[in-house]
């Protein structure tokens, strides 16, 4: 019986102790997203790199040998064109943290941004070279609109 009471006990007080750390619920609750590097380090190890993975599918290189065609053609290379185009998808999240907005403008270029890379993670799961290359080059102009806009080169 002493057990049961002990055991009784130690759950209550763990449940209340529980209770006091709910998350607020109230108007004054903000969001629990907060940015951890600032946006010239974002771009340059999120964003950048996600969007050149999704960018190469249009890519060729000109050597002694020729030229070389960067569209994936194996399943490896459509896994590393998937993963960027997830990644960039997903990344646009961390863009529209409250913290980062610049401007009005700032959410509206960051949900191009994501409209676009999902459109190119959709295309690389289905191997659509096609529509992948459309949407590299949409990619390619909501960022230097969001640059030019921004006064970023």
């Amino acid at each position: 019986m002493a057990n049961r009471v002990l055991v009784f006990s130690a759950a209550a007080i763990f449940f209340a102790a529980c209770a006091g750390l709910s998350p607020s619920v109230g108007e004054d609750a903000k969001p629990p997203f907060r940015a951890f590097v600032d946006m010239k380090t974002f771009m340059e190890h999120v964003l950048t790199p996600a969007a050149a993975v999704v960018w190469s599918v249009n890519g060729v290189v000109i050597d002694q040998r020729g030229e070389h065609d960067l569209s994936p053609k194996t399943d490896a290379d459509w896994e590393r064109i998937v993963s960027g185009a997830a990644t960039l998808a997903e990344a646009t999240n961390a863009l529209m943290i409250p913290e980062r907005a610049l401007d009005a403008q700032w959410n509206f270029y960051a949900q191009k941004l994501a409209e676009a890379a999902d459109k190119a993670y959709v295309a690389a799961e289905a191997h659509d070279l096609k529509t992948i290359s459309q949407v590299s080059d949409q990619l390619d102009g909501i960022c230097a609109a969001c640059h030019r806009h921004y006064g970023v080169e």
